[in-house]
């Protein structure tokens, strides 16, 4: 029998998720992968666990850092090997563990992920992280490699003793990789800290992700000052709350995807998300905001903003509606059967349950840009996250959706009562 190893990827993948645990996936080469059905790693830090399929030696083998609390993992997958026809092994280790690829293309890597005796160094790439910010009085370093690095300059000495000062009183911003220096638009250290993620995987400041990460470090200061000082002066109403909200929904929108794009597991999923809402078209713009505001007062402070709140909600409308419609013809072909497999998972919490089951939609959409959606959504639930209303639809809407095309699929208990009191625990108030 020949062995299904995108499926085995797959169900190793669905049986860590379910556990609740944070998993990252690698391929061969050692590269982090969005699609379970690629990797051929599976790690997680807590517990701190490896786990590795081997297509040549027909084998299923599980590290751990430690002797595992929960022995049903090291069960679970050695019942996987056997159901597969393939052999099991176990191991434990006093150290920690990281990915390691099976084959690395040194011609193709910089020498800046070179290692001290001159040899390419995978975990260099794989684990290159910001570190502690140092400095002097008037000047802070972030480093996240030695080749790329945030320099922080002060308009205030600092003052050692008190915590999370090297990230206030902040002069300007700039992101040194190797010779080269540039000045962000914003004194934002989020937008800093993912601007130099995006630089050290290769990107500039001017492609598309590079000008993304500045709009959103630009719209965030103006969007915050808005909010603070509507509802300072008293001016919010009911004929303009929605729109004082929409601003407060994009704020932290924006800081959510700015952390993303800071992380090294998570950057290359939200470039794609931040890519898939850059790319709707924008609506007819026939929003009058300014006489929405005007019932008190209307000053520059206001003024500023306004563009940027009716093309925000220009483009959320034409987003979610690109969303409904790709729901409305999507089949999640094959959704049935991956379930089916995972019939009988335990789940540490409701949360997993929830994003477990949205990840496989994602999984099996046709259209990458629901796909990415879905997986959005299931990681805000695995993170223990609200959500939106129309979050909260669009699930329900796949789940049935789902059901239509996959002979009566049941999700808990499907499109009934009992289910919709299962999912509106998630969604915000």
């Amino acid at each position: 029998m020949a062995i299904n190893y995108n499926l085995v990827s797959e169900k190793i993948f669905n049986l860590l998720r379910g556990k609740g645990f944070e998993v990252s996936s690698y391929n061969k080469e050692g590269d982090i992968v969005v699609n379970p059905q690629e990797a051929t790693r599976f790690l997680t830090q807590r517990p701190n666990l490896l786990v590795r399929l081997d297509r040549t030696k027909e084998e299923i083998s599980l590290s751990v850092g430690k002797q595992l609390d929960d022995d049903g993992i090291r069960l679970s997958l050695k019942e996987l090997a056997q159901d597969n026809l393939m052999s099991f092994d176990f191991r434990i280790f006093d150290k920690k563990l990281q990915p390691k690829g099976e084959k690395i293309d040194v011609a193709k890597k910089s020498e800046k992920y070179m290692n001290q005796e001159g040899k390419f160094s995978a975990k260099a790439v794989l684990e290159a992280s910001l570190g502690k910010m140092t400095g002097s009085r008037k000047s802070s370093y972030q480093p996240l490699t030695d080749n790329v690095k945030i320099i922080v300059r002060h308009n205030k000495d600092v003052n050692e003793e008190v915590r999370g000062a090297r990230s206030r009183n902040i002069h300007s911003i700039l992101i040194q990789r190797g010779e080269e220096k540039f000045k962000m638009a914003e004194n934002n250290l989020s937008a800093a800290r993912a601007m130099a993620r995006h630089l050290h995987n290769g990107g500039e400041t001017f492609d598309p992700i590079g000008e993304s990460i500045t709009s959103m470090a630009k719209d965030f200061g103006k969007l915050k000052e808005f909010v603070r000082y509507v509802r300072s002066s008293n001016l919010v109403n009911e004929t303009n709350q929605e729109f004082v909200d929409l601003a407060f929904e994009n704020i932290e929108h924006i800081k959510t995807n700015l952390k993303r794009l800071s992380g090294v597991k998570s950057y290359a999923t939200a470039c794609e998300t931040v890519q898939d809402y850059n790319n709707v078209e924008l609506l007819q713009d026939d929003l009058d905001l300014e006489s929405k505001f005007t019932e008190t007062h209307f000053d520059d402070k206001v003024a500023n903003v306004m563009d940027n709140i009716k093309a925000m909600a220009s483009r959320k409308t034409a987003f979610e509606t690109k969303i409904t419609n790709a729901i409305a013809i999507e089949s999640f072909k094959g959704v049935k059967g991956i379930l089916a497999e995972d019939d009988g998972m335990d789940f540490a919490t409701p949360e997993a349950k929830l994003g477990h089951q949205v990840s496989q939609l994602g999984y099996t959409a046709k259209d990458k840009t629901l796909g990415n959606y879905l997986h959005g959504i299931s990681n805000k639930l695995s993170n223990g996250g609200q959500l939106t209303q129309f979050e909260y639809g669009a699930i329900k809407s796949s789940l049935l959706s789902a059901s239509q095309y996959n002979e009566s699929i049941q999700f808990e208990a499907s499109a009934e009562d009992s289910y919709e009191s299962f999912i509106n625990q998630f969604v915000e108030e």
